[in-house]
């Protein structure tokens, strides 16, 4: 090779280096924007000579014609998104009261089926916040248990802390839920409801001895009839002092509180008289007289608020005198009504020969 053909060698591979650099310098550049882009995705970029760069930012290159990026915020948008995310988190509900590693105990307001699962224990909460009744949550995120979420109660939160499930002991960390309390929802000792609403001339004072506030008969309403209670303060006063003021007070079942939820043939209508504006009746009374047909009285041997219609022929001998009985359904068509109630649709979940419950509960209303 020549020294002519050496020059031209040399000549060809210094312009396919310059080539290279200014691809790479190319590529660079895009890759540059790509990842500004991608930084800051609210943002516009542009690309502007150097005559312009001097105005309006720095040069990348070195280049007689230098590529610069501008980045030109959008700044409303921006605060916009920002101020957002803030009320968001501002907006979001703080749960007052939390224990970790404590299962409250309590009455069922909505169990974890109904509730459906939950992100945490502030939702939790929240829920029972939004519930009607409810004053107790129970939340557990573990894999078991999958976020479930209980709404409970108790009659008093500000006096009465909830006990715990099982027997177990607060703090234990074997215990992998969260609860907490809250006070709302309940009838103080003055008469107030819990929300500052007093309901005092709504319920039975423990020294009307002479019966003038108490009504003869209370009526229960359902979506497939009502039935008549006459109330028998001569077995139990304060159970009708409670069931009168269950009528008188406008919104005593407000929530569906009220309802009817087992039933069986030939024995009984069984259904809840729980009420969270008015104070509930604490007191039984077992006395020498068996159930009869039509009979009301306070389930399981219980003050309430659960309680039942007694719908056997014969005389409740095996119940013995366990009950509380308070009232009598006495006419023919309130105690059809009951007769029909038997008959809906109704299931036993536990398997053959256990209770018997409706497949839709049924809210009732006392009036």
């Amino acid at each position: 090779m020549n020294k002519k053909q050496e020059a031209k060698l040399v000549t060809c591979l210094l312009l396919f280096a310059i080539i290279l650099i200014s691809v790479a310098r190319l590529f660079r550049k895009h890759e540059h924007l790509a990842r500004l882009r991608e930084d800051h995705p609210h943002h516009e970029t542009v690309t502007v000579t150097t005559s312009e760069a001097n105005k309006k930012g720095r040069a990348d290159d070195d280049d007689g014609v230098r590529a610069i990026t501008v980045i030109k915020e959008n700044a409303g948008e921006t605060m916009n998104r920002k101020n957002d995310r803030i009320n968001d988190k501002n907006d979001r509900f703080r749960c007052p009261d939390v224990h970790k590693h404590a299962e409250y105990d309590g009455a069922v307001v909505l169990d974890g089926v109904s509730v459906g699962p939950v992100e945490d224990f502030e939702r939790c909460c929240e829920k029972c916040e939004n519930a009607v009744g409810c004053n107790v949550w129970v939340f557990c995120k573990e894999n078991w248990c999958k976020g479930q979420c209980w709404l409970k109660r108790i009659e008093n939160p500000e006096i009465e802390k909830p006990m715990m499930r099982n027997g177990a002991v607060e703090g234990d960390l074997n215990v992998y839920w969260t609860s907490g309390v809250l006070i709302k929802d309940f009838v103080r000792e003055n008469g107030d409801d819990g929300v500052g609403y007093n309901r005092k001339n709504n319920s039975m004072n423990d020294d009307d001895d002479n019966g003038s506030k108490l009504k003869k008969s209370v009526t229960i309403t359902t979506a497939v009839g009502n039935f008549r209670i006459t109330l028998k303060p001569e077995w139990h006063k304060k159970s009708v002092e409670y069931l009168s003021a269950l009528a008188n007070a406008e919104d005593a079942c407000k929530g569906k509180s009220c309802k009817l939820y087992r039933v069986e043939p030939g024995f009984l209508v069984q259904g809840v008289l729980r009420s969270f504006t008015v104070k509930s009746n604490k007191e039984t009374f077992q006395f020498q007289k068996l159930m009869e047909y039509g009979d009301v009285g306070w389930a399981g041997g219980s003050a309430g608020p659960d309680f039942f219609v007694y719908l056997g022929v014969k005389p409740a001998t095996w119940l013995k005198f366990d009950h509380t009985i308070w009232g009598k359904v006495e006419d023919k068509a309130s105690l059809d009504v009951l007769e029909n109630i038997v008959k809906m649709d109704s299931h036993t979940p536990g398997g053959p020969n256990t209770m018997r419950f409706l497949r839709e509960e049924m809210p009732i209303d006392v009036i």
